[in-house]
């Protein structure tokens, strides 16, 4: 393969999604097999009830289902860490790359993310020779691997969980990157598909009020 920026020597994939154990085939079919079965559901209750309320909960349902399954598949099947013999080219799940001199990297860490509730999230963070963030990519991938073949070393642990903010000041220019790791844009495509299917739900009622 080659890109702008030279030959691929080496692509690194996630190999397992850490937040719901999907690999990229089994979330496609997930995702697929899915979506025939709520549509299925759907039209089956509402010949059986002969209302829509209980078709549109259960379209609700599958609405966030397809959401959280769908964001899985788009993770593991776009994002890489492609290494040239000059650069790191960085793709993230909606194929936007990140392209970063090997020179400019002096170590790899692995951090964990306190959130506000609930586990840390696992993310590795490329730093400079003054110790500022040039890029950040999930715990999924297989950090001693890309790390080795970078001639970098890593340091840090997932289990020395730290907030945000002191995340940002210990590295500057963190918080963007960690930011977009894959487990907090997660929780933020469920949320946003929690309150999209409310709306809709309290417009749908209002207008056959």
């Amino acid at each position: 393969m080659v890109s702008d920026y030279g030959s691929v020597l080496e692509s690194f994939r996630p190999a397992v999604s850490t937040v719901l154990g999907l690999d990229r085939e089994r979330a496609r079919r997930v995702l697929i097999i899915g979506a025939q079965i709520a549509l299925l559901l759907v039209v089956l209750t509402r010949l059986a009830t002969s209302s829509w309320a209980m078709p549109v909960a259960l379209l609700l349902v599958a609405i966030l289902g397809a959401a959280l399954v769908g964001w899985v598949w788009l993770y593991l099947a776009n994002s890489s860490v492609a290494l040239t013999a000059s650069h790191l080219l960085i793709t993230d799940w909606r194929k936007s790359a990140t392209v970063i001199a090997r020179s400019d990297v002096s170590r790899l860490i692995r951090i964990g993310v306190k959130p506000f509730e609930g586990p840390p999230w696992h993310a590795v963070m490329g730093v400079d020779a003054a110790d500022r963030s040039l890029f950040t990519f999930g715990g999924a991938y297989d950090a001693a691997a890309i790390a080795g073949s970078l001639s970098l070393p890593l340091s840090g642990s997932y289990h020395d969980a730290l907030p945000l903010r002191e995340i940002n000041r210990r590295y500057p220019g963190a918080v963007r990157g960690v930011v977009a790791s894959p487990q907090r844009i997660l929780v933020l495509s469920m949320v946003g598909t929690v309150v999209a299917g409310l709306v809709a739900f309290f417009v749908w009622t209002e207008l056959r009020a």
